[in-house]
């Protein structure tokens, strides 16, 4: 059961990933689309929860003699650059355009961890459903959306993003030997809340409305989504990833995580009544195809004591 432990981490945070959509739209619409506002009372709540498990004895932190610069670039990229390029991606370029291309994060992971570090080069049935999960991806944000609109400096903040995002998934999967999973996202909630604490502050500062900064936020929904979003998806979600991406192999880890493109479009569909278009079910098609070859022939190796079920060191 312990071999199959980092593939169930992966899949649910994909679960809670893919749910998230839904609490931004809610919290978003209570602080008047301010993101940085927004993202500042996530990875503060996320915080202060991690912090209480910490002085209750939940969990213990050990940083002494450890690559802490490490920790320090992970938060850097991921959620510190990458949240910044991505929300300001936005005003630049259509959502649509975003999520096409954002579909070849996997693809840029694998071929990272291969030049930084060292991973073993996957299979060819780990890049093969690998490429069907990215075509899934693709194909429900290309395929009949309206990607005009997009400038010149959106396109690159879109690709600079999600260039931030997969050397953070490289960093991490480095991390992850020195470090638990647990300390890691401590460390970098903990950069997110300070940063776009200041950033927020600041900003409200500058506009001369710090009286206001509370207005409007003890609404039972935003309560609700600031929950989810500091609990579910900013400790869960980033727990069982990142335990997931040191534990598994990496086309397997980023490939899986697809899932959570499938639940936010069923979600949008079923809660938010949402449209659903054939393109959109042969998009999930692939994507369950392709989670379903790679966690098959994961499990399958793990049980036969394979090396492409081992954890994420240097072969």
């Amino acid at each position: 059961m312990k071999k199959y432990m980092p593939l169930l981490a992966n899949l649910a945070s994909g679960v809670l990933f893919g749910l998230a959509l839904l609490f931004i739209k809610q919290g978003m619409n209570a602080v008047h689309q301010d993101t940085i506002k927004f993202l500042a009372f996530r990875f503060t709540t996320g915080f202060i929860v991690m912090t209480l498990l910490v002085i209750f004895g939940v969990q213990k932190l050990h940083y002494q003699g450890k690559p802490v610069g490490l920790l320090l670039l992970c938060g850097l990229f991921n959620p510190m650059i990458s949240q910044i390029l991505e929300t300001t991606s936005t005003s630049y370029a259509p959502t649509s355009l975003i999520a096409c291309v954002s579909s070849i994060t996997p693809i840029l992971v694998v071929v990272l961890s291969i030049l930084i570090n060292k991973d073993a080069i996957p299979s060819k049935q780990q890049v093969f459903f690998m490429l069907v999960t990215v075509s899934g991806v693709f194909i429900m944000n290309f395929v009949g959306r309206d990607l005009s609109g997009a400038t010149g400096l959106g396109i690159a903040l879109i690709f600079s993003a999600v260039l931030a995002i997969a050397i953070h998934r490289t960093l991490v999967r480095r991390a992850g030997r020195h470090f638990t999973a647990f300390e890691i996202v401590y460390f970098t909630t903990g950069m997110g809340a300070l940063s776009f604490s200041i950033e927020t502050a600041v900003m409200h500062g500058l506009r001369g409305d710090l009286s206001t900064f509370f207005q409007g936020l003890w609404r039972a929904d935003f309560i609700v989504s600031v929950l989810y979003m500091g609990i579910g998806s900013c400790v869960l979600a980033f727990l069982f990833l990142n335990y997931s991406i040191a534990h598994l192999p990496i086309a397997v880890s980023n490939s899986t995580a697809t899932l959570s493109t499938v639940i936010s479009i069923l979600a949008g569909v079923f809660i938010l009544h949402e449209p659903f278009r054939p393109v959109d079910l042969l998009g999930v098609c692939l994507i369950l195809g392709g989670v379903f070859g790679l966690s098959f022939y994961y499990l399958r190796s793990a049980r036969s004591g394979r090396p492409d079920s081992r954890d994420g060191k240097p072969r």
